[in-house]
């Protein structure tokens, strides 16, 4: 009988798991349908110039969701010097890949590195792709009720450096340190900020105003996998205890 009660649970469990997955799944489909759509919008509606209040409800979720991960600074910086700029223009290139597509325009990692080496035209690109990736850093921090992390203008500064002869060999990898300093320390906080948001466990319903700037209609947060599992058990549990209080 105890071994029936087992399987059971085992049963349950799978199903609340697939459902899971199911909503999961549905969730990211909802969530590329926003950022398409909000992609096909006109040049007036730029979520980077515009700012997130002119975002609608979805879009700010969509928009929040990312990939970046945390990485020291001392070790960005350390990286940055050793490598002479090689390892901050790899890695900070491919973060491209990391942030959620806001703007028809915003580049991919191969697109974002290659025109770099385009000839004449890659003057054009270094200020471009620069300040983009400025933008979608920030617009992280925005959507979060934090100020910008990236200055523009230290940005723009590194981008003058670097198209100036002579003065891009000396100056160029100096300002692109802080930069990349600049740039690392915002992801990180980005980064921790959600994970001090999610240990603790926000109201499931409504979005707090500390996380996207804004309190927000209710909008239904998908169940975590933990709680459901540990709310299964529980519930088998106090089956089978039942069970055998009645025998």
């Amino acid at each position: 009988m105890f071994r029936s009660d087992r399987d059971a649970l085992a049963d349950k469990l799978d199903d609340v798991e697939a459902e899971n997955e199911r909503l999961r799944q549905q969730n990211e489909a909802m969530r590329h349908a926003l950022l398409a759509q909000r992609i096909g919008r006109s040049a007036a509606s730029n979520a980077y110039r515009g700012g997130v209040a002119g975002l609608g409800t979805g879009e700010r979720v969509a928009l929040a969701r990312h990939q970046l991960e945390a990485f020291p600074v001392w070790a960005t910086a350390l990286l940055h010097v050793v490598t002479f700029g090689i390892a901050s223009f790899i890695r900070f290139n491919a973060m491209h890949a990391r942030l959620p597509q806001a703007e028809r325009d915003d580049p991919s990692v191969g697109k974002a590195i290659a025109l770099h080496f385009a000839p004449y035209f890659n003057y054009y690109w270094i200020f471009w792709n620069g300040l983009r990736l400025c933008d979608r850093v920030n617009l992280q921090c925005r959507l979060r009720g934090m100020p910008d992390g990236v200055p523009r203008g230290l940005v723009i500064a590194a981008c003058v450096a670097s198209v100036i002869p002579y003065i891009q060999l000396l100056a160029g990898p100096i300002v692109w340190l802080f930069v990349a300093i600049a740039m690392q320390r915002t992801v990180n906080r980005i980064v921790e900020l959600d994970a001090r948001t999610t240990s603790e466990r926000v109201d499931p319903v409504r979005v707090d105003a500390g996380v996207f700037g804004a309190r927000f209609p209710a909008v239904q947060a998908l169940p975590q996998p933990d709680d459901i599992a540990v709310q299964a058990e529980a519930e088998a549990a106090a089956a089978f205890a039942e069970q055998r209080q009645r025998r």
